[in-house]
C-alpha cells in the first residue's frame, strides 16, 4: 500500500481558550478558526506516530497520507454501503473548508516490525504535539518522522507486507475524495485529491464493540407472549436475575417489560444460514430472524423501529432506551478482527451499525491542508 509523509496542521493550544468547544466546533469551524490563527502549520511533510491513552490502555498507530487510488483499487476495504446524496455533502464541504480536519480510521493486520518500529521512534524522542482531554482521563501525542531512512523502511512495510486496510470510520469522507479525485479534468485538479490523511492502527490497537439495537416490537398484530414464542422457533431462550453481556458468539441477551433473558441461536438455524464457510454472525441472524422473519421488516436500513445504541454505552443505558412496554433491547456480542477481515476480504459488507470501534478520534487535532 501507498503510503507518504504530509505537511500536518496542529492546533495552537497557547490561544485556545476552551479546548473541549474547539474540538467540538472545529468541523463546521474550521475556516474561522484558521483565520483567528487557531492552527499552525507543522512546515515539514512527515509521517507521525499517533498514540492514544485512555482509561490505563495505549493504543498506537501511524498517521499518513494514502493514495486514493488505493482506494479505487479496492486494496482499502469498506465494510458498509456510502449513500451518494452523503458522498456529494462530503464532497462540497471539503471543498469549501480546503482541509481534511480528521483522519480517517484505517485498521490493517498487525505487523511485528511496523510496531518494534514505532515504538523505537516513541522512546528516543519527545512528541512534537500532546493534549489532554479535560474532561477525560484520555491524552493524544503525536511523534514526527521525518528522518528519510525511517520514512523510507516503514513505506517499505507498507509495500511488501501491508497490501490491504480496511476502514473502521470515515466511509463517506473517503469515497468523497475519490469521487473529486476522479471529478479532476487536469492533472493538478486531480493531484489535490489524489492523497488523503489517514490513521492506521493494527487491529491489536482498535477494540471492536458491540452496536446494540432497541426494537419497537409490540403492536396489535404481536404480544410479547407471541413474540418470545416465536423468537423460540430460532433461539433456546432463558431468563436471567439479571442483565449482562453475552459470554460467548451465538449468544445475545435482551431486555423486554422489565426483565432480562439469553437467546442462543439453535444449531440447524445457524447451519441455515451459514455461507462459504464464512463466520455467521449474530447481527445477521437477528436481522433475519427476528426483523425480516418476526417483524416483516424489509427496509432495515431506514426501518423507524430501530434504533442504535453504542456497546460502550453499558446495559443499564440500553435497558433504559426502550421505549414503555413497546420495544425490546438486545445486547450483541461483539465482532472478532479475524470474522471482520474474513467477511470483507470475501467482498462482503456487514449489516448496517454492526461495529463501534475505540479509541475515537477528535476534529482538528491534525489536519491536512487540501492545496
Amino acid at each position: 500500500m501507498i503510503i507518504k509523509p504530509f505537511e500536518a496542521v496542529f492546533p495552537n493550544l497557547d490561544v485556545i481558550s476552551d479546548t473541549q468547544t474547539f474540538f467540538n466546533t472545529a468541523k463546521e469551524k474550521y475556516r474561522l478558526f484558521k483565520e483567528q490563527a487557531f492552527f499552525h502549520n507543522a512546515r515539514q511533510s512527515a509521517l507521525y506516530v499517533y498514540q492514544i491513552s485512555r482509561n490505563g490502555t495505549t493504543h498506537c498507530g501511524l498517521v499518513a497520507a494514502v493514495s486514493v487510488a488505493e482506494y479505487i483499487a479496492e486494496h482499502i476495504k469498506k465494510h458498509e454501503h456510502t449513500l451518494v446524496p452523503k458522498e456529494e455533502k462530503q464532497a462540497v464541504l471539503l471543498e469549501e473548508r480546503k482541509a481534511v480536519v480528521k483522519p480517517i480510521l484505517l485498521v490493517h493486520r498487525s505487523h511485528k516490525e511496523l510496531a518494534e518500529l514505532m515504538q523505537h521512534i516513541c522512546i528516543k524522542n519527545e512528541p512534537v504535539f500532546e493534549f489532554k482531554m479535560p474532561l477525560s482521563s484520555s491524552a493524544h501525542r503525536f511523534w514526527k518522522i521525518e528522518k528519510e531512512e525511517e520514512i523510507t523502511a516503514i513505506q517499505a512495510i507498507f509495500n511488501e507486507h501491508i497490501n490491504t486496510a480496511y476502514i473502521a470510520d470515515g466511509h463517506h469522507r473517503f469515497s468523497s475524495i475519490a469521487r473529486l479525485y476522479q471529478r479532476g479534468k487536469t492533472v493538478e485538479e486531480r493531484q489535490k485529491y489524489a492523497h488523503v490523511m489517514c490513521a492506521l492502527f493494527p487491529g491489536s490497537d482498535l477494540q471492536i464493540h458491540n452496536f446494540n439495537r432497541i426494537i419497537k416490537a409490540f403492536s396489535e398484530k404481536i404480544s410479547p407472549l407471541a413474540f418470545l414464542a416465536r423468537l423460540s422457533n430460532f433461539a433456546t431462550i432463558h431468563p436471567l436475575k439479571k442483565g449482562r453481556l453475552p459470554k460467548k458468539e451465538h449468544e445475545i441477551t435482551f431486555y423486554m417489560k422489565g426483565e432480562w433473558f439469553s437467546l442462543e441461536w439453535k444449531k440447524d438455524v445457524v447451519s441455515e444460514y451459514a455461507r462459504a464457510s464464512l463466520p455467521v454472525l449474530d447481527v445477521s441472524m437477528l436481522n433475519y430472524c427476528v426483523l425480516e422473519e418476526i417483524l416483516s421488516c424489509t427496509d432495515i436500513r431506514n426501518d423507524t423501529r430501530i434504533k442504535y445504541i453504542e456497546g460502550p454505552r453499558g446495559l443499564d443505558a440500553l435497558a433504559a432506551t426502550t421505549n414503555g412496554r413497546s420495544s425490546v433491547a438486545f445486547c450483541l456480542h461483539p465482532l472478532d478482527w479475524e470474522s471482520f477481515f474474513r467477511v470483507i476480504d470475501h467482498g462482503l459488507v456487514l449489516p448496517p451499525k454492526s461495529t463501534w470501534f475505540e479509541p475515537r478520534m477528535l476534529n482538528g487535532l491534525i489536519v491536512q491542508v487540501i492545496e
